[in-house]
């Protein structure tokens, strides 16, 4: 299976293959460029897949800034490479609102948050619920049961209890009914899994692949497939988002930065694979991943390059 895009490229091959996006992109490319492009991607197998990552990371990305070269014969190209590049963010802004910012699940919802927000909203039964960051549920209470449909990123409930009416969170095939508790749920979103999370009391959880019991600090990660992976965590601490924080202790940098990527517009890219093995421990405020990422740098042997507001890439050093 395929590692998130640029994950763990090498400082040399994502520039080469920036600039190969670049300019296979350019209206002038010319069937040398072609050929010597065709060339580059035989040379190494790794090419390819570089290529294809760093298409798909220019796609989401806007507002990049590109130095226009000083020689006039190269002002035709760079307008071109220009251009297109505009071309190619004109095209991905359909995509970005439609996935970024959340928009077709937010026109279903009946509560959602935006990217790097947090809310607290009662139902009317008076379960409270937390929202994550870029979250979106859709209540379906009836008189037997009272449903809520995760439509995207992770919410806590707090469940009123009532015997009566079953209080059940729906999110792509998984059911998690609540037993009396308090319990988290995440959809599936990039490189972070569906999980169900229970802080205190009991959840049933089914799948296509069947039905497990969770009790107070078992955690249900489920794979692809629906097969569900079963651990004992600190649920507290990965749910301090409630309280404005994030907690890690001992988790890899990968993982820290995939988190944080959830609180902020446009992507955290890891250029090596020491980089992301690297152990984090701390407590960050998820209002400022700026500030975290400039601690992170602080503490750890990494280099932090901003290209833009967009794009962040991190490396060894």
């Amino acid at each position: 299976m395929r590692k998130n895009p640029g994950d763990l490229m090498d400082d040399g091959l994502a520039e080469d293959a920036a600039l190969w996006v670049a300019r296979m992109q350019s209206a002038d490319a010319t069937e040398a460029d072609h050929n010597a492009f065709r060339g580059w991607l035989a040379s190494n197998p790794a090419h390819q897949g570089a290529y294809d990552d760093m298409k798909s990371v220019w796609g989401d990305m806007r507002d990049v800034p590109f130095a226009l070269p000083a020689d006039r014969h190269r002002s035709r190209s760079s307008r071109a490479v220009i251009a297109t590049v505009s071309l190619i963010c004109l095209f991905s802004v359909a995509a970005f609102l439609s996935r970024e910012t959340g928009m077709i699940d937010r026109l279903q919802a009946d509560h959602y948050t935006s990217i790097g927000e947090t809310r607290v909203i009662t139902l009317e039964d008076g379960t409270v619920v937390s929202l994550n960051s870029d979250a979106a549920v859709q209540t379906l209470y009836s008189e037997k049961e009272r449903r809520v449909v995760l439509l995207r990123g992770e919410a806590f409930f707090d469940v009123a209890k009532n015997p009566h009416r079953p209080f059940i969170v729906e999110n792509n095939g998984l059911r998690a009914k609540a037993l009396g508790t308090h319990y988290a749920v995440r959809a599936a979103h990039a490189a972070l899994p569906q999980e169900v999370q229970v802080e205190e009391g009991q959840v049933e959880v089914e799948t296509p692949t069947g039905v497990t019991l969770l009790g107070t600090g078992d955690v249900a990660t489920l794979d692809s497939d629906g097969k569900i992976t079963r651990s004992r965590q600190d649920v507290a601490s990965n749910t301090a988002w409630r309280e404005g924080k994030l907690v890690f202790s001992g988790q890899s940098l990968q993982e820290v930065l995939r988190i944080l990527a959830q609180y902020r517009h446009g992507r955290i890219v890891i250029l090596d694979d020491a980089a992301a093995r690297l152990s984090v421990s701390g407590i960050f405020d998820l209002k400022d991943t700026d500030q975290a990422l400039h601690i992170l740098e602080s503490n750890l042997p990494l280099a932090v390059t901003r290209l833009s507001s967009m794009m962040v890439l991190v490396r060894s050093r």
